[in-house]
């Protein structure tokens, strides 16, 4: 057993620099990419992120990403002056437009049912009342 416990090797302790770590995570890279750049497993990737920052690869990465989009994003605008095509994914994707307009129906329409005659001339005295108030209150 006591040679067992000897010629078990510990692993090199493998150095991050947060800095470095920040700058790659600007470009979106996966955490596999950060563990292949920095020699080391996924695992000490997440406990390192976790340690210094108290966020998950996901949050500390796209808390990295937020220069990154508005980079892109100041570019976009640039280029929208000199590109209808970029003037219009940028309005697009920036500004939420659409090529269509988005129309809610205000007044819903019931089904006609057959009514006597009665009936119908009672329903268009009492929309010829609404009518003359609304003229009235105008």
């Amino acid at each position: 057993m006591s040679k067992a416990r000897k010629t078990k090797q510990k692993k090199p302790r493998v150095n991050i620099d947060i800095i470095q770590l920040k700058a790659l995570c600007r470009m979106k890279p996966t955490q596999s990419d950060c563990a292949a750049f920095f020699k080391c497993s996924l695992d000490t990737i997440e406990r390192f992120i976790r340690k210094e920052t108290g966020l998950t690869y996901a949050e500390f990465r796209d808390q990295s990403m937020v220069h990154t989009r508005f980079d892109l994003i100041r570019k976009a605008i640039k280029r929208s002056d000199v590109s209808d095509t970029m003037l219009i994914f940028s309005l697009k994707n920036l500004c939420d437009w659409s090529d269509k307009l988005k129309t809610e129906n205000e007044h819903l329409i019931a089904p006609i049912e057959s009514q006597d005659d009665e009936t119908l001339e009672a329903r268009l005295k009492v929309l010829e009342e609404k009518r003359n108030k609304t003229k009235l209150l105008r």
